[in-house]
């Protein structure tokens, strides 16, 4: 895991991003400004829980009373919404809402939620760093998040002294196959993709999954083109397939451009 400050242009650079081409508008008017190519890649499908899912939320933040309430991505924000509407936005005057990030906070406000607190650093690490610095004994905590999320901060947050409670409104799978992802899978054999970002663990895994269906053969991504993770979680599944990247300060979609942009 390597970290750069300097910065240079993008032009003629072709820079993909484990992203659906809805998720990344922001994204790729910024490569597209700066003169580069971006290559949206849809990795990963959201697939919300059900109704019970949100009613669960509700349920333990009205009975149990929870001193916070932590949005970890925008998906969860949305998806929370979807599922219980105008409830939902009554159900969180109760608490303290946090932000993990501004996208995360920007979803909530759109949705009319005060948002009190936001981390410092936009990752779990982040949240328990927030927390530990505010009395967060005996304090009680509610995570609405992807049933996928590894249990860490939830565990860290327990260490503290706090009483946390996870609740699944959403899972992931792996994308279908997309006419971009061949198109993508023949540009990167030919190297001529210049950084590949990646945005979640989850990514990490769908992108490969995907890439051993489209691409030729086995390949060494790291050794075809640069790679760049938004934060801890991401760069350690990259750890574990063999591939080394970098790893942005500011662990979001903005921070890893800005890096990349570094180590063209």
């Amino acid at each position: 895991m390597v970290q750069v400050t300097a910065m240079s242009r993008l032009k003629s650079k072709v820079i993909a991003i484990t992203r659906s081409e809805r998720d990344a508008v922001e994204f790729s008017k910024l490569v597209c400004e700066e003169g580069g190519r971006a290559i949206t890649l849809p990795t990963i499908e959201i697939v919300p829980m059900g109704p019970h899912a949100a009613n669960d939320f509700l349920k333990k933040l009205q009975e149990k009373k929870h001193d916070y309430c932590a949005f970890m991505s925008p998906h969860a924000v949305n998806i929370l919404f979807e599922l219980a509407g105008r409830e939902a936005a009554l159900a969180l005057k109760s608490t303290v809402v946090i932000a993990v990030g501004p996208k995360t906070k920007e979803s909530l406000q759109e949705h009319g939620v005060t948002v009190m607190l936001v981390p410092q650093e936009f990752s779990s690490a982040g949240l328990v760093d927030l927390l530990s610095s505010i009395k967060p004994v005996g304090k009680k905590i509610i995570i609405p998040r992807s049933s996928a999320a590894n249990e860490l901060a939830a565990e860290a947050l327990a260490d503290l002294g706090m009483e946390v409670d996870e609740i699944s409104l959403y899972t992931v799978r792996t994308n279908a196959i997309t006419p971009i992802w061949r198109e993508f899978a023949g540009l990167l054999s030919q190297k001529k993709v210049d950084a590949v970002i990646f945005t979640s663990a989850s990514t990490v895994r769908s992108f490969f999954e995907i890439m051993a269906k489209v691409s030729a053969g086995s390949f060494q991504l790291d050794s075809l083109a640069k790679v760049v993770s938004t934060g801890p979680f991401t760069s350690k599944e990259l750890e574990n397939k063999n591939i080394k990247c970098f790893e942005a300060r500011e662990h979001t979609v903005i921070g890893a451009l800005d890096l990349t942009k570094t180590i063209m």
